[in-house]
């Protein structure tokens, strides 16, 4: 399988009559179990890798699930998306755009000075990451959300600093409607929202992570079936999972995603 690179955006063909299977990861949070499980899974000829970013921080082993997602990227380049989540947002110092980073404290003890480790992440890593990727036709792949910024295809190949913290930031809301996000960034999305977005980027619905504790026993689906939120993460409880999509027979929806999951 080969996925075509625009940009930030990764295009990933739809192989209707292929046996390859798509994994989808969502946040692991330095859940090392997860993330180890996850490897045993994946079949380097036969199957195309997604993150959804949101590697590192909460859990205890974030620098062996960030040196071990670069090894996976090394390996198999051709199989392997590696989405850029919220806690991948650094300033060009290295200081978190976010909090806590609980990252920084375990590179120090494990790796020695952030500074010099950062830098290497920076080319290594932070800076192969895209922002979202794309079935066309099908189903769009995001950390975080969406909003009514995104007017079209473009906006993923070249978006605007607008357009890349709502893509990281925001979530899906039930109230129509774009609102400001108690997270300080990003916007809350209501069904409208999701509707037009979806139309105006030709697929039928979006995957996301960003939120594990709304998927802590499974996929949380919103706005009739166009928003689904999943979490592969054991770090705030409940149970981590993975979405194994085959391309020969690919969800038309959200509201079938359940018979997809794979619990880790």
């Amino acid at each position: 399988m080969h996925f075509e690179t625009k940009g930030r955006l990764a295009i990933i063909p739809s192989l209707a009559a292929s046996e390859e299977r798509l994994i989808i990861v969502g946040d692991i949070h330095g859940d090392l179990y997860s993330f180890n499980t996850i490897k045993k899974l994946f079949i380097p000829d036969n199957d195309l890798l997604i993150f959804l970013g949101d590697y590192a921080d909460r859990g205890p082993d974030s620098v062996e699930i960030v040196e071990g997602v670069q090894e996976l990227i090394k390996s198999y380049p051709e199989r392997i998306i590696p989405l850029k989540g919220n806690h991948e947002c650094f300033t060009p110092e290295g200081e978190p755009i976010f909090s806590p980073c609980t990252l920084i404290e375990e590179v120090e003890v494990k790796r020695g000075n952030w500074s010099s480790y950062v830098e290497k992440l920076r080319k290594d890593f932070l800076d192969r990451l895209y922002l979202s990727a794309i079935i066309p036709e099908e189903v769009l792949f995001v950390h975080g959300g969406i909003s009514g910024v995104i007017r079209g295809e473009e906006d993923l190949i070249k978006p605007n600093e607008f357009v890349e913290e709502d893509i990281l930031w925001s979530d899906p809301y039930e109230v129509k409607g774009e609102y400001g996000n108690p997270r300080g960034a990003g916007v809350l999305f209501g069904p409208d929202i999701s509707e037009e977005v979806t139309r105006r980027l030709n697929v039928k619905y979006i995957i996301r992570s960003h939120e594990p504790r709304k998927a802590s026993s499974g996929p949380f689906i919103m706005h009739e079936g166009r928003i689904v939120t999943i979490s592969s993460t054991r770090v705030y409880g409940g149970r981590s999972f993975v979405l194994i999509l085959p391309f020969k027979d690919l969800p038309k929806g959200g509201n079938e995603i359940e018979k997809y999951v794979f619990f880790l």
